[in-house]
């Protein structure tokens, strides 16, 4: 068991750190938004696990409301990353589906290392990608403890897609 003012020093820098992150990405990385962090990005990502889903298993899927759904779907159709089309089985029932500028969108997001990992030197670098893990791994535990649903595949997924393409 660690030490609790330990665990609370800790606790402390990780909401610091997730603050600055999303100060960070508003102010510094403005200029090349991540795509796949917005509502937008989070449906595209969905359909390239899956596609020709409804709008209502997307918003099941993601946990949003159909409202938000619909409404990032529709910004989506006009940018033509997807299209609509009807169900065979329930024409009242729009399945969205990914176009080929979708992917495209999904594969050109940037995954440039962020400058201020460049603080860290190579045996700091080596003593932290553990320690994440290790975190990430509890964290994944405990999320899908207390809500194993699709919404948690999803989250899964998303993370993977990012660790692949540094991994290259």
């Amino acid at each position: 068991m660690p030490d609790q003012i330990k665990a609370e020093l800790v606790s402390g820098k990780l909401a610091e750190y997730e603050q600055l992150s999303k100060i960070y990405d508003d102010i510094v990385k403005q200029t090349h938004p991540r795509l796949a962090v917005e509502g937008q990005g989070k449906i595209l990502l969905a359909l390239a696990d899956e596609d020709h889903l409804s709008q209502r298993q997307l918003a099941d899927r993601l946990g949003m409301s159909p409202q938000s759904t619909s409404e990032f779907v529709y910004k989506l159709v006009n940018r033509k990353l997807v299209t609509l089309s009807k169900s065979t089985k329930d024409r009242r029932v729009n399945l969205v589906n990914l176009t080929a500028a979708g992917r495209e969108a999904l594969e050109a997001e940037p995954q440039e290392v962020p400058p201020f990992i460049n603080a860290l030197n190579d045996d700091e670098l080596d003593q932290l990608i553990p320690l994440l893990n290790k975190i990430t791994t509890a964290m994944y535990a405990d999320i899908d403890t207390a809500n194993p649903t699709l919404g948690v595949k999803f989250h899964k997924l998303f993370a993977s897609r990012y660790l692949k393409k540094f991994q290259k």
